[in-house]
């Protein structure tokens, strides 16, 4: 049962865009400016589970993992768009860090990487593991801990705060009744000094209606923020954001989309044909990534449209989603819509000028498997 939840969860993650259609009724849209390209080398792969944004001494990187095609974590400098370091990991030694599915930039020089097998490390520019911890120390116990991961293909950063990391939390526990959500943390965390390991008192909402038995389950399909000070949760199925400045109070804001109806969690049978199952998971709508930009004290909220046509082990090019955009308060301020079969809204980060969405749709008539291509996407008032 576990290893087919390892499965069933790897599926969802492939399963889940011309100018962008004008949002409604707001005063804030996104506008396409300026692109910007990444030369890869014949051992890269243009898709990646985990690129994040970072910035030091005045200048803009991008990590970028390249996990599909080699074991290796590539630094590009966004002003000269070229790679300046490649961090080698390791799949064996005392430097291993197998079935890696995430890394997070602490600084130019040390990275946290985390495992589908509950192993993270903090390593060195020279794949040194400099701080390892396990979350499950003899076997795969839900119980315990469920999967950890800092990963862009569904937002989840790296929150650290006085030097305790956090981890969103989905599986834990499973099978849950459906008067127990208000009893499952949302994060576990670790101390990073005293080797401690926890859960936060933050829960989930009590917003599951039904027991979840053997091969029912429901994924919460969590995204999450950091703005320095509060972490701001979204849930896939839940029009609601929820946000929290100590891990354990949270009040909930409406972060609806304008073009989605009402979204409340649906469960998934497991017994059935899972391909038939991600294909109905298709088409019901569904929220996506949750970031934040701090340079302009936003948050971007991903609503994926119903898709007929979702398959697995694929992204799903065609399909199409939009953005909310909520300020600093929580207030929704504006929504754009982008079409289906130009950007891969899985591949994007924010940066000093704005939002960047990957190009490398395999639909677009542009696409080129040798270059990681991002549209910036500005913040500009609605013409009327």
């Amino acid at each position: 049962m576990k290893y087919f939840l390892y499965i069933f969860t790897y599926l969802l993650l492939g399963a889940s865009c011309s100018s962008p259609s004008r949002p409604i009724d707001y005063g804030t849209e996104l506008t396409a400016t300026d692109s910007i390209c990444l030369s890869i080398d014949e051992h890269t792969h243009y898709e990646s589970k985990s690129i994040f944004q970072f910035e030091e001494n005045g200048h803009e990187y991008l990590s970028f993992l390249n996990e599909k095609a080699s074991y290796k974590v590539h630094i590009y400098d966004l002003d000269t768009k070229q790679v300046i370091k490649t961090i080698h990991l390791q799949k064996e030694g005392r430097n291993a860090m197998p079935s890696t599915n995430g890394c997070f930039p602490l600084s130019s020089k040390h990275f946290l990487i985390t495992t589908w097998n509950g192993v993270f490390g903090i390593i060195n520019e020279k794949g040194e593991v400099e701080n390892k911890n396990s979350f499950w120390k003899d076997s795969v116990n839900f119980h315990a801990f469920d999967h950890i991961c800092c990963m862009s293909y569904t937002y989840r950063p790296a929150i650290i705060k006085d030097s305790i990391l956090y981890f969103s939390q989905s599986l834990l526990k499973y099978p849950r009744k459906k008067d127990e959500w208000d009893k499952i943390p949302i994060f576990a965390y670790a101390d990073l000094h005293k080797k401690k390991l926890g859960w936060t008192e933050l829960r989930y909402p009590s917003i599951f209606n039904k027991d979840e038995i053997d091969y029912i389950l429901y994924d919460p399909e969590i995204s999450y923020t950091y703005t320095g000070k509060e972490v701001v949760v979204s849930l896939g199925q839940y029009d609601s954001i929820f946000v929290s400045s100590d891990f354990k109070h949270k009040k909930a804001y409406n972060a609806k989309s304008h073009y989605l109806p009402h979204v409340r969690p649906v469960s998934q049978n497991l017994q059935i044909d899972l391909f038939k199952t991600i294909h109905d998971r298709g088409l019901q709508p569904h929220y996506h990534h949750l970031m934040y930009d701090k340079s302009r004290k936003v948050f971007y909220r991903f609503a994926l449209m119903p898709d007929d046509n979702i398959k697995p082990f694929s992204n799903n090019p065609h399909q199409s989603f939009s953005i909310i955009i909520l300020n600093k308060d929580y207030e929704i301020i504006g929504e754009t819509k982008f079409p289906g079969n130009t950007y891969a809204h899985h591949l994007c980060f924010v940066g000093k000028k704005g939002l960047y969405i990957s190009e490398n749709n395999e639909n677009n008539p542009q696409f080129d498997e040798n270059k990681l291509v991002f549209r910036c996407f500005t913040l500009q008032g609605r013409k009327k």
